[in-house]
């Protein structure tokens, strides 16, 4: 009998092997508490779990993401919810890579602090190799799209000495161009959009990233040409950066800021003990006759034993959209996070 077990659990193991699959994800728990100058206190957590499943084929993954969640706005009220994210397929037709499905773009692509790379039932990417040179071809055509890089687009990206040069076109929409590297020691990403509509004007962004000693230092800013009004087809649709303490996101997204033109933060960074120090200040500016609002954060994030991360940070920000003369909203947000990859 013994030597049936382990003959049908070599089987499986084997089977699975062949199959070429892997699950793998992340979990975090995390805790806020809440204050602002009116009076309003709050506490709730908020529990998420991802999982990603990838099966592979010779040059063919499948990949499907889903997040189950648990959060809670407020001390009495959840809300519980099992999301399939992204689910896509890749592989080569000849020399072409193929990237077709329901995906999104992080904030590291070209426009990825601008432009929030919405996900649609449909959107398929075309690209190969020219010498140094990546050229390719995107297209979304779900009529549920809202977001500023679905549509048709052409882009293409090249390093020339050591810098990385980029640009996507959408006829008819926009031209984002970009460059990202490193010169004399500073890191820099520059990017630029220009919208063919005047009603949605041009944005520009840019990051600079230096170190001296064991400090890291950043000076980042967003300037748009127009200000948001709460519309999905506003100047500034990211609503999840990756760099800003404060979104600026100008859209109807539930982080999203109307009457803000702009946001600049300084930030820096250093290693404590193995414990990494993150203090970010900066503004948020209001349009004419809006107020500017000001955010600064502080986090201290360590490596637990058992693999878990204690992220822990404070913030302190001033509502946006307050006219100029009107007593500012000043809040406090406390979050305490305590996350694991796996």
């Amino acid at each position: 009998m013994k030597k049936l077990i382990a003959a049908a659990v070599a089987t499986s193991v084997s089977a699975i092997a062949l199959a070429d699959v892997s699950i793998t994800g992340n979990a975090n728990y995390e805790y806020f508490a809440k204050e602002d100058t009116t009076g309003f206190k709050s506490n709730y957590g908020d529990t998420e779990i991802n999982l990603s499943v990838k099966g592979k084929s010779g040059d063919t993954t499948v990949v499907a993401d889903f997040e189950v969640t648990n959060h809670g706005s407020t001390a009495s009220t959840t809300a519980n919810s099992l999301d399939i994210e992204n689910t896509y397929i890749t592989t080569k037709i000849g020399d072409i890579n193929v990237k077709a499905g329901n995906y999104s773009s992080g904030t590291t692509a070209l426009g990825g602090e601008i432009d929030q790379g919405g996900r649609a039932t449909d959107k398929v990417d075309l690209n190969t190799k020219v010498g140094n040179a990546t050229i390719g071809y995107a297209v979304s055509s779900d009529s549920n799209a809202v977001y500023n890089t679905d549509g048709a687009a052409v882009y293409a990206s090249m390093p020339i000495a050591g810098i990385n040069f980029a640009v996507k076109e959408q006829s008819d929409s926009y031209t984002l161009m970009g460059a990202s590297g490193e010169m004399g020691g500073v890191k820099f990403r520059v990017e630029q959009k220009d919208n063919d509509s005047s009603a949605t004007g041009d944005v520009l962004f840019y990051a600079l990233d230096a170190k001296f000693g064991d400090i890291n230092l950043q000076y980042a800013a967003i300037d748009a040409d127009v200000a948001g009004s709460g519309a999905t087809s506003d100047p500034v649709t990211e609503g999840d950066s990756s760099i800003f303490a404060q979104e600026m996101a100008t859209d109807a997204d539930s982080k999203g800021k109307a009457d803000v033109d702009g946001v600049w933060q300084i930030a820096a960074s250093t290693v404590v003990d193995g414990t990494t120090i993150t203090a970010k200040v900066g503004e948020l500016t209001g349009a004419a006759g809006n107020q500017d609002a000001g955010f600064s954060r502080i986090e201290a994030k360590r490596a637990l034993a058992g693999g878990t991360t204690l992220t822990v940070s404070y913030d302190d920000y001033e509502t946006t959209s307050v006219a100029t003369g009107a007593t500012m909203t000043d809040t406090q947000l406390l979050e305490i996070d305590l996350s694991v990859k796996f």
